[in-house]
């Protein structure tokens, strides 16, 4: 059938051929953009590391019981204005642990954890998710294991909600 219509002969391989093209290119973007996620991260990670490395010691520590458990907390804040707020608690089985990054004033890093160990157990069920933040909104994440991020609802800007209800928390104790 084709002999009978040249054209249709020729446009399907051209067809084909745009086709390859625009999956190319898309897919050139993608990694792309995975390419200044990853420097992104890599990049704010650097410098959480080095900032918590020079935390030998936290200038304030304190417990509260703000939400109905008691919970832990740790500030260090460094000689370059830098701050970490580091709040872990404990509810029943599991372990609660959450690290905010403020550089310049600014959050830019956070990680969540959350670790289940059953009772008279060795055994764990652990997530952690980091978040890379960029004017005040997460630019990407990082989740090992199950929890939080595999619910269909979740919405990873809630720690900066989080993070504001507990820079709000810091001034309570402050009082």
């Amino acid at each position: 059938m084709n002999a009978l219509n040249p054209r249709k002969s020729i446009l399907n391989p051209i067809l084909l051929i745009l086709f390859f093209l625009l999956c190319s290119i898309g897919n050139g973007f993608s990694q792309n953009h995975r390419e200044i996620e990853r420097k992104i991260r890599d990049s704010i990670h650097t410098e959480f590391i080095k900032n918590y490395s020079n935390c030998s010691f936290y200038s304030k520590n304190g417990v509260t019981n703000f939400n109905g458990k008691t919970e832990f907390w740790k500030i260090c804040e460094l000689k370059n204005g830098n701050r970490i707020i580091q709040v872990e608690s404990h509810a029943e089985a599991t372990y609660f642990q959450e690290i905010y990054f403020e550089k310049k004033g600014k959050l830019t890093y956070a990680r969540e954890t959350q670790n289940y160990t059953p009772i008279n157990s060795f055994e764990q069920m652990k997530w952690n998710c980091d978040f890379y933040i960029q004017d005040n909104r997460v630019i990407t994440t990082i989740s090992l294991g199950h929890g939080k991020t595999e619910d269909e609802e979740w919405d990873e800007n809630m720690i900066i909600a989080m993070y504001a209800k507990r820079v709000t928390e810091i001034e309570r104790i402050q009082q």
